[in-house]
């Protein structure tokens, strides 16, 4: 008798062990599926998951980093806030709802800290931003944001890919400068700039702005702030899009914008855009005290332009030297702020491509067409 049964014998293979490196390294997976958080903590894992996480590329849509006094937060648009706060006895770090307290007396501690978190994010080699929006609230008291975040940039060995740079700020110094020198002029493609007051050092600090290749390579622009005339004409008029809200101050009365006649700026502004070649369009609204004169005497001589003899305001065209191109410039008054406007259109316009196209305008041209 056979002590062998015919019966079959199952043998149970060994599956073998997914690491989570291979996880981590399957196509596309950290992008998709990997928010900044998540990858954050794996970061302080081990060494060998920091390096694949960091070999990743990390997107985002929309980074704000906003300070004022002894309070600091970055955030996204969807999944990721944190904040900290120097409070009695320590640092306060908040992530959502869940927070700690660090017991740290110390600036320089909490700074580092407040560093080390920040070097996580904008020290990453393939870190691309969308729009970075800085919002200093902190005016002249203790800013510890801005420390931390002028640190971190300056300790940064790569240039940041930013498209969108949005900076809203109550007092302007040379921080500004800092940050656009870190930005990859390749990727920069628009500035806003939201100023209140300027510091006293305000024209070295323009300077040095505009001697930037980051500002010379600047495709459009929205500035609302102090500016001279001259600076206009000067470094504000090789943008493709450009949005100027600009005002004087009483406090700055040496820095007060009409540094040249309204009529003289005007028609110097008209001849500098008629330089450009790859104008879109150039708006400027204008909140200073001008007399009436002032703005008949520019229609006086903008009246050579105005072909079909439309009464003001209306559109004339402007010819390029040499070339069959025109540039398009309307003259007006807002009915409410009564500020002035003052807007160019280049060779190169595009209806709607642009977020400042003042549509109201052309909407209020329409209705007054439709009255007559």
């Amino acid at each position: 008798m056979s002590l062998v049964s015919n019966q079959d014998v199952v043998v149970k293979e060994e599956k073998p062990e997914v690491t989570l490196a291979q996880i981590l390294n399957v196509p596309d997976f950290v992008e998709n599926y990997l928010d900044i958080d998540t990858r954050l903590r794996l970061r302080k894992t081990c060494f060998n998951i920091r390096k694949i996480i960091n070999e990743k590329l990390l997107n985002i849509d929309c980074l704000t980093y906003k300070f004022e006094g002894r309070f600091t937060e970055i955030s996204t648009n969807g999944d990721f806030k944190v904040s900290y706060e120097i409070i009695e006895g320590g640092l306060r770090v908040k992530y959502w709802d869940k927070e700690k307290v660090i017991n740290t007396d110390d600036e320089e501690d909490q700074a580092e800290i407040i560093q080390r978190h920040f070097m996580s994010i904008f020290g990453h080699e393939k870190l691309r931003i969308d729009t970075l929006r800085i919002e200093d609230r902190s005016g002249s008291r203790s800013r510890i944001g801005k420390r931390t975040l002028r640190r971190t940039l300056n300790e940064l060995f790569n240039k940041l890919k930013i498209r969108n740079l949005e900076y809203y700020t109550v007092v302007i110094d040379s921080f500004l400068v800092v940050l656009l020198r870190t930005i990859d002029p390749e990727h920069l493609k628009f500035l806003q700039i939201d100023m209140h007051t300027l510091l006293e050092n305000k024209e070295m600090f323009y300077g040095d702005l505009y001697d930037l290749e980051e500002w010379k390579r600047l495709k459009s622009l929205n500035f609302d702030g102090m500016l001279k005339f001259s600076e206009i004409i000067s470094d504000f008029t090789h943008f493709e899009n450009a949005y100027l809200v600009i005002y004087g101050s009483q406090w700055y009365d040496r820095y007060n914008l009409s540094d040249l006649p309204l009529h003289t700026f005007v028609m110097e502004l008209k001849d500098k855009l008629l330089q450009n070649p790859n104008l879109k369009q150039h708006q400027l609204k204008i909140r200073m005290h001008r007399e009436d004169s002032d703005i008949e005497d520019i229609k006086a001589s903008l009246q050579q332009y105005n072909t079909d003899n439309a009464p003001f305001p209306c559109w004339i065209s402007i010819p390029y030297p040499d070339s069959d191109k025109k540039l398009e410039m309307l003259v007006d008054k807002e009915f409410i702020s009564n500020n002035l406007i003052i807007w160019f259109k280049g060779p190169c316009y595009v209806k709607g491509e642009w977020e400042e196209d003042s549509s109201d305008e052309e909407d209020k041209d329409d209705s007054n067409d439709e009255e007559e």
